[in-house]
C-alpha cells in the first residue's frame, strides 16, 4: 500500500520518537524525583486523590505544583504558536530545542535543586511537546498518553484482521510501533536511572536530538516530493489541448455570454 507523503513533523517515525521521549520523561520523574509524573496528568490526579484520602497533603501539594506547571507550559507554547503563526516547521524546531534545553538545565541542577524544581521544569517541557505535536499523519495524535493509542491499535486490529480491511491494519501496525516507542523510551529511562541518577534525563535528550536530525532530513525529502508533484501537475491547457489561448484567456461570464449568442 503506498503511504501518503506527510509533513515531517507528522510522520510516523517522527511521532515514535516523540512517544519514546514522552516515556523516558515520565520514567525519569517517577523513578528519580518522587513518584510524580512529568507528563502524565491522569496519573497525577490519581496520585493526589489518593494522597488527600490519607491525609498526606505535602505530596498532594507536591502534585498540585506538577500540574499548575503543566498548565504554565501549555500557555507558554500556545503564545509561541501565535507567534510562529502558520510556520510549522519553525515551531517544531523551536520546541524540540527548548525541550532540549529545559532537560539539559534539569541534569545541571537536579543533583542540587529541591525535586519540586526539577519536577516543575520537566512538566513545563512535557506540555510543550503535547501542546505542539497534536498530529500523526493527518490524525489526532497525543504522544504522553497511550489510552487512546492502545483503543484505536485494538480497533483497528479487529477491523483490519476479522474484517479484512487493509487500511486497518497498516493503521494498528502504524499506532503498535508508536506504543512500542513509549515502552521503550520508559525501559530506557529505567535501565540508566540506577546507573547515572539526576544525570539520567540525558536519555530522552539524546531522543530529541534524534527528533531534530530525523526532521531535518525528511522535511527535506517532503518539500522535494511537493516540488515534483506540482512540476508533474498536468496544466489546464494540457488537460484540455482542443481550448485555443484566445479562449483560455476569457472569464467565466464572458463565455456564458458567448454561449448564449450561439444558442
Amino acid at each position: 500500500m503506498r503511504r501518503q507523503a506527510y509533513p515531517a513533523y507528522q510522520q510516523l517515525y517522527f511521532g515514535a520518537f516523540l512517544a519514546a521521549i514522552a516515556g523516558g520523561l515520565d520514567a525519569y520523574t517517577y523513578l528519580e524525583h518522587g513518584g510524580v509524573f512529568a507528563g502524565l496528568q491522569t496519573g497525577n490526579l490519581i496520585l493526589m486523590g489518593v494522597s488527600l484520602s490519607k491525609g498526606h497533603f505535602a505530596k498532594f501539594g507536591y502534585y498540585l505544583i506538577a500540574i499548575i506547571a503543566f498548565g504554565l507550559g501549555t500557555v507558554f507554547i500556545r503564545h509561541v504558536q501565535h507567534y510562529f503563526k502558520r510556520n510549522y516547521l519553525k515551531r517544531a524546531y523551536f520546541v524540540l530545542i527548548y525541550e532540549f534545553a529545559l532537560m539539559v538545565l534539569v541534569a545541571m541542577i537536579s543533583s542540587n535543586a529541591p525535586d519540586v524544581i526539577t519536577v516543575m521544569l520537566l512538566a513545563i517541557t512535557a506540555a510543550a511537546q503535547l501542546q505542539e505535536f497534536r498530529k500523526l499523519q493527518d490524525g489526532p495524535f497525543t504522544s504522553l498518553m497511550m489510552t487512546g493509542n492502545i483503543r484505536t491499535a485494538a480497533e483497528n486490529l479487529y477491523t483490519g484482521y476479522i474484517r479484512h480491511d487493509v487500511v486497518a491494519k497498516q493503521k494498528a501496525a502504524d499506532t503498535g510501533i508508536v506504543v512500542g516507542s513509549f515502552m521503550v523510551g520508559a525501559f530506557v529511562s529505567g535501565i540508566f536511572v540506577p546507573w547515572l541518577q539526576d544525570s539520567a534525563i540525558l536519555v530522552p535528550a539524546i531522543l530529541i536530538l534524534g527528533a531534530i536530525v530525523y526532521l531535518s532530513q525528511h522535511s527535506k525529502v517532503t518539500a522535494d516530493q511537493e516540488v515534483t508533484k506540482q512540476e508533474e501537475r498536468p496544466t489546464r491547457a494540457s488537460r484540455h489541448p482542443q481550448v485555443s489561448e484566445d479562449e483560455e484567456d476569457v472569464s467565466e461570464p464572458e463565455t456564458k455570454s458567448r454561449r448564449r449568442r450561439r444558442k
